[in-house]
Protein backbone atom coordinates (compact mmCIF):
# COMPACT_ATOMS: atom_id res chain seq x y z
CA UNK A 1 0.00 0.00 0.00
CA UNK A 2 1.66 3.62 -0.81
CA UNK A 3 2.20 6.04 1.65
CA UNK A 4 -1.07 8.30 1.92
CA UNK A 5 0.82 11.95 2.80
CA UNK A 6 -2.34 13.69 3.97
CA UNK A 7 -3.48 10.96 5.86
CA UNK A 8 -0.07 9.97 7.43
CA UNK A 9 0.33 13.72 8.40
CA UNK A 10 -2.56 13.75 10.04
CA UNK A 11 -1.97 11.35 12.49
CA UNK A 12 -2.33 11.49 15.89
CA UNK A 13 -1.93 9.25 19.24
CA UNK A 14 -3.29 11.76 22.00
CA UNK A 15 -3.29 11.40 25.67
CA UNK A 16 -1.50 8.07 25.86
CA UNK A 17 -0.58 6.78 29.75
CA UNK A 18 3.06 5.46 30.21
CA UNK A 19 4.39 4.64 34.06
CA UNK A 20 8.28 3.33 34.82
CA UNK A 21 9.14 1.75 38.13
CA UNK A 22 12.31 1.89 39.85
CA UNK A 23 13.17 -1.28 38.86
CA UNK A 24 12.46 -0.87 35.21
CA UNK A 25 15.31 2.15 35.95
CA UNK A 26 17.65 -0.47 37.94
CA UNK A 27 17.21 -2.79 34.88
CA UNK A 28 17.50 -0.49 31.83
CA UNK A 29 20.70 0.84 33.46
CA UNK A 30 22.16 -2.99 34.23
CA UNK A 31 20.87 -3.41 30.17
CA UNK A 32 22.99 -0.90 29.24
CA UNK A 33 26.28 -1.63 30.78
CA UNK A 34 26.18 0.57 34.15
CA UNK A 35 26.85 -1.19 37.53
CA UNK A 36 29.57 -4.07 35.77
CA UNK A 37 31.64 -3.58 38.72
CA UNK A 38 29.09 -3.47 41.22
CA UNK A 39 31.72 -1.62 44.16
CA UNK A 40 32.22 0.94 41.95
CA UNK A 41 30.50 4.02 43.93
CA UNK A 42 29.54 6.06 41.11
CA UNK A 43 27.77 3.51 39.39
CA UNK A 44 25.71 2.19 42.30
CA UNK A 45 23.84 4.60 42.17
CA UNK A 46 21.97 3.57 38.88
CA UNK A 47 21.54 -0.17 39.73
CA UNK A 48 20.57 0.21 43.88
CA UNK A 49 18.04 1.97 45.54
CA UNK A 50 19.61 1.81 48.72
CA UNK A 51 22.41 4.70 47.20
CA UNK A 52 19.71 7.40 46.31
CA UNK A 53 18.31 5.71 42.63
CA UNK A 54 18.96 8.19 39.51
CA UNK A 55 17.90 7.40 36.16
CA UNK A 56 20.10 7.18 32.98
CA UNK A 57 18.99 10.06 30.39
CA UNK A 58 18.59 8.03 27.57
CA UNK A 59 16.26 6.03 29.40
CA UNK A 60 13.68 8.39 27.74
CA UNK A 61 13.37 6.85 24.39
CA UNK A 62 12.32 3.55 25.78
CA UNK A 63 9.51 4.32 28.37
CA UNK A 64 6.67 6.13 26.18
CA UNK A 65 7.35 3.44 23.02
CA UNK A 66 4.04 5.17 20.93
CA UNK A 67 2.29 2.44 18.86
CA UNK A 68 1.59 5.00 16.34
CA UNK A 69 4.85 4.30 13.66
CA UNK A 70 4.06 0.74 13.60
CA UNK A 71 0.51 1.31 12.18
CA UNK A 72 1.28 2.89 9.13
CA UNK A 73 1.14 0.37 6.34
CA UNK A 74 4.92 0.07 5.53
CA UNK A 75 6.77 -2.85 3.94
CA UNK A 76 8.33 -3.22 7.29
CA UNK A 77 11.16 -5.86 6.56
CA UNK A 78 12.64 -2.85 4.41
CA UNK A 79 12.56 -0.22 7.42
CA UNK A 80 15.89 0.58 8.97
CA UNK A 81 15.57 2.90 12.44
CA UNK A 82 18.22 6.17 10.85
CA UNK A 83 18.31 8.46 13.71
CA UNK A 84 17.30 9.16 17.51
CA UNK A 85 16.93 12.48 19.23
CA UNK A 86 15.87 13.52 22.86
CA UNK A 87 15.75 16.69 24.32
CA UNK A 88 15.24 17.06 28.13
CA UNK A 89 12.84 19.43 29.71
CA UNK A 90 13.87 18.89 32.93
CA UNK A 91 16.13 16.23 34.54
CA UNK A 92 14.81 12.23 34.27
CA UNK A 93 13.66 11.25 37.21
CA UNK A 94 13.90 7.52 38.64
CA UNK A 95 10.36 6.77 38.13
CA UNK A 96 7.01 8.49 37.17
CA UNK A 97 3.71 8.44 35.28
CA UNK A 98 3.68 9.88 32.15
CA UNK A 99 1.33 11.62 29.29
CA UNK A 100 2.05 11.47 25.90
CA UNK A 101 1.22 12.75 22.42
CA UNK A 102 2.71 11.58 19.34
CA UNK A 103 2.70 13.01 15.70
CA UNK A 104 4.68 12.23 12.39
CA UNK A 105 6.46 15.28 11.63
CA UNK A 106 7.81 15.01 8.15
CA UNK A 107 8.05 12.77 5.42
CA UNK A 108 10.27 12.97 2.77
CA UNK A 109 9.83 10.79 -0.24
CA UNK A 110 13.29 10.08 -1.83
CA UNK A 111 11.67 8.39 -5.13
CA UNK A 112 10.79 4.84 -6.43
CA UNK A 113 13.38 2.33 -5.73
CA UNK A 114 15.02 4.74 -3.16
CA UNK A 115 12.57 4.70 0.08
CA UNK A 116 11.10 7.35 2.10
CA UNK A 117 12.08 9.18 5.15
CA UNK A 118 9.53 9.57 8.01
CA UNK A 119 9.68 11.28 10.91
CA UNK A 120 7.87 11.00 14.22
CA UNK A 121 7.89 12.50 17.60
CA UNK A 122 6.69 12.13 21.35
CA UNK A 123 5.98 14.50 23.90
CA UNK A 124 5.50 13.44 27.55
CA UNK A 125 4.55 15.36 30.83
CA UNK A 126 4.27 14.56 34.10
CA UNK A 127 0.89 13.24 35.61
CA UNK A 128 1.75 14.46 38.83
CA UNK A 129 2.11 18.37 37.80
CA UNK A 130 1.44 17.58 34.41
CA UNK A 131 4.64 20.05 33.12
CA UNK A 132 6.52 19.15 30.07
CA UNK A 133 9.28 16.07 30.85
CA UNK A 134 10.89 15.17 27.18
CA UNK A 135 10.71 15.01 23.61
CA UNK A 136 11.48 11.80 22.10
CA UNK A 137 12.28 11.90 17.96
CA UNK A 138 13.27 9.18 15.55
CA UNK A 139 13.13 8.83 11.17
CA UNK A 140 12.43 5.31 9.95
CA UNK A 141 13.96 4.92 6.69
CA UNK A 142 11.59 3.07 4.69
CA UNK A 143 13.21 1.52 1.85
CA UNK A 144 10.42 -0.41 -0.17
CA UNK A 145 8.04 2.59 0.01
CA UNK A 146 9.34 5.12 -2.17
CA UNK A 147 7.74 7.40 -5.26
CA UNK A 148 4.63 7.80 -3.61
CA UNK A 149 4.25 11.55 -4.89
CA UNK A 150 4.94 12.68 -1.87
CA UNK A 151 7.76 16.03 -0.72
CA UNK A 152 11.04 15.25 -1.72
CA UNK A 153 12.92 18.08 -0.15
CA UNK A 154 16.50 17.33 1.07
CA UNK A 155 16.79 15.73 4.70
CA UNK A 156 17.46 17.92 7.74
CA UNK A 157 21.35 18.30 7.77
CA UNK A 158 22.66 16.08 10.27
CA UNK A 159 25.80 17.51 12.70
CA UNK A 160 29.34 17.33 11.50
CA UNK A 161 31.93 15.56 13.78
CA UNK A 162 34.91 17.92 14.33
CA UNK A 163 37.93 17.68 12.02
CA UNK A 164 40.28 17.25 14.58
CA UNK A 165 41.38 13.80 16.59
CA UNK A 166 38.93 13.05 19.88
CA UNK A 167 39.08 15.06 22.66
CA UNK A 168 38.56 11.96 24.74
CA UNK A 169 38.21 7.99 23.48
CA UNK A 170 35.87 5.94 25.62
CA UNK A 171 36.06 2.00 25.53
CA UNK A 172 32.87 0.12 26.45
CA UNK A 173 32.68 -3.75 26.21
CA UNK A 174 29.61 -5.35 25.11
CA UNK A 175 28.35 -8.37 27.20
CA UNK A 176 27.76 -11.82 24.64
CA UNK A 177 24.27 -12.12 26.34
CA UNK A 178 23.57 -8.15 26.48
CA UNK A 179 20.91 -8.17 23.52
CA UNK A 180 19.01 -10.72 25.52
CA UNK A 181 19.23 -8.60 28.94
CA UNK A 182 18.50 -5.27 27.25
CA UNK A 183 15.04 -6.92 25.54
CA UNK A 184 13.82 -6.87 29.08
CA UNK A 185 13.48 -3.14 28.99
CA UNK A 186 10.41 -3.50 26.19
CA UNK A 187 11.55 -4.43 22.79
CA UNK A 188 11.07 -7.46 21.88
CA UNK A 189 11.84 -8.23 18.31
CA UNK A 190 13.33 -11.67 17.99
CA UNK A 191 16.36 -10.17 15.56
CA UNK A 192 17.85 -9.56 18.94
CA UNK A 193 17.62 -12.94 20.58
CA UNK A 194 16.88 -16.01 17.85
CA UNK A 195 20.01 -16.59 15.58
CA UNK A 196 17.60 -18.33 12.70
CA UNK A 197 15.42 -14.85 12.83
CA UNK A 198 18.87 -12.96 12.36
CA UNK A 199 19.97 -15.46 9.35
CA UNK A 200 16.53 -14.93 7.77
CA UNK A 201 17.54 -11.29 7.98
CA UNK A 202 20.92 -11.73 6.14
CA UNK A 203 22.80 -11.15 9.53
CA UNK A 204 25.81 -13.88 10.98
CA UNK A 205 24.01 -13.92 14.99
CA UNK A 206 21.43 -11.20 16.68
CA UNK A 207 22.19 -7.98 16.60
CA UNK A 208 21.84 -6.03 19.67
CA UNK A 209 19.02 -3.24 19.97
CA UNK A 210 20.09 0.26 18.23
CA UNK A 211 18.77 1.75 21.29
CA UNK A 212 21.15 0.11 23.05
CA UNK A 213 23.64 1.06 21.53
CA UNK A 214 22.30 4.56 21.73
CA UNK A 215 22.38 4.00 25.76
CA UNK A 216 26.20 2.62 25.23
CA UNK A 217 26.70 5.66 23.86
CA UNK A 218 24.70 8.11 26.68
CA UNK A 219 26.97 6.48 29.01
CA UNK A 220 30.18 7.07 27.71
CA UNK A 221 29.33 10.60 27.68
CA UNK A 222 27.63 10.45 31.09
CA UNK A 223 31.09 9.15 32.44
CA UNK A 224 33.69 10.74 30.37
CA UNK A 225 32.43 14.04 30.37
CA UNK A 226 29.57 14.61 33.02
CA UNK A 227 31.22 12.81 35.90
CA UNK A 228 27.91 10.30 35.83
CA UNK A 229 26.16 13.81 36.96
CA UNK A 230 22.84 13.13 34.76
CA UNK A 231 21.53 16.72 35.56
CA UNK A 232 24.23 17.81 32.88
CA UNK A 233 22.39 16.64 29.46
CA UNK A 234 19.92 18.59 28.00
CA UNK A 235 19.89 17.12 24.15
CA UNK A 236 21.21 13.47 22.45
CA UNK A 237 20.94 13.30 19.13
CA UNK A 238 22.40 10.97 16.70
CA UNK A 239 22.48 8.92 13.33
CA UNK A 240 22.51 5.01 13.34
CA UNK A 241 24.86 3.63 10.55
CA UNK A 242 25.40 0.11 11.55
CA UNK A 243 24.69 -2.91 13.85
CA UNK A 244 26.68 -3.77 16.79
CA UNK A 245 26.76 -7.47 17.59
CA UNK A 246 26.79 -8.82 21.33
CA UNK A 247 30.12 -9.22 22.72
CA UNK A 248 31.48 -6.38 20.15
CA UNK A 249 34.36 -3.41 21.88
CA UNK A 250 32.97 -0.02 21.40
CA UNK A 251 35.22 2.59 21.43
CA UNK A 252 33.03 6.14 21.48
CA UNK A 253 35.25 9.16 20.12
CA UNK A 254 34.22 12.49 22.15
CA UNK A 255 34.98 16.23 21.15
CA UNK A 256 34.00 18.77 23.50
CA UNK A 257 33.59 22.39 22.62
CA UNK A 258 32.33 24.31 25.78
CA UNK A 259 28.31 22.86 26.23
CA UNK A 260 28.20 21.20 23.17
CA UNK A 261 29.45 17.39 22.49
CA UNK A 262 30.33 15.35 19.41
CA UNK A 263 30.60 11.58 19.40
CA UNK A 264 30.57 8.87 17.70
CA UNK A 265 31.31 5.17 18.41
CA UNK A 266 33.24 2.36 16.45
CA UNK A 267 34.01 -1.41 16.69
CA UNK A 268 37.80 -1.47 15.62
CA UNK A 269 37.83 -5.11 15.50
CA UNK A 270 35.72 -4.67 12.33
CA UNK A 271 36.56 -1.53 11.21
CA UNK A 272 32.97 -0.05 11.14
CA UNK A 273 31.50 3.61 12.94
CA UNK A 274 27.93 2.02 14.25
CA UNK A 275 26.82 5.68 15.45
CA UNK A 276 27.65 8.82 13.67
CA UNK A 277 26.69 12.55 13.75
CA UNK A 278 26.38 12.59 17.26
CA UNK A 279 25.30 15.40 18.95
CA UNK A 280 25.11 16.43 23.01
CA UNK A 281 23.80 19.50 24.52
CA UNK A 282 24.81 20.20 28.16
CA UNK A 283 22.22 22.62 30.44
CA UNK A 284 24.79 25.91 30.42
CA UNK A 285 24.19 26.50 33.76
CA UNK A 286 26.22 22.96 34.46
CA UNK A 287 28.67 23.77 31.96
CA UNK A 288 32.34 21.88 32.63
CA UNK A 289 34.81 24.95 33.55
CA UNK A 290 37.76 23.04 33.80
CA UNK A 291 39.63 21.80 30.37
CA UNK A 292 39.87 18.21 29.27
CA UNK A 293 43.05 16.48 28.29
CA UNK A 294 43.98 15.74 24.39
CA UNK A 295 43.44 12.75 23.11
CA UNK A 296 42.16 10.98 26.74
CA UNK A 297 41.86 7.27 26.69
CA UNK A 298 38.89 6.18 29.38
CA UNK A 299 38.18 2.62 29.72
CA UNK A 300 35.24 0.65 31.20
Amino acid sequence: MAIDYDAFMALREEGKSFSYTERDTMLYALASGMGRDPLDEKELPFVFEGKGLVAMPSQAVVVARSALPRTLPLDWTKVLHGEQSLTLHRPFPAAAELTTETRLTRIIDKGKGKGALIYHETRASTVEDGAPLFTVGASLFARGDGGFGGPSISAPPVHQIPDRAPDIVFTSKTRRDQALLYRLTGDLNPLHADPAVATAAGLSAPILHGLCTYAVACRAVLVAVCDYDTTRIETFNLRFTSPVFPGDRIETDIWVDGDIISFRCRVPERDVTVINNGRCSLFATKARQEGLPQFAEVAS
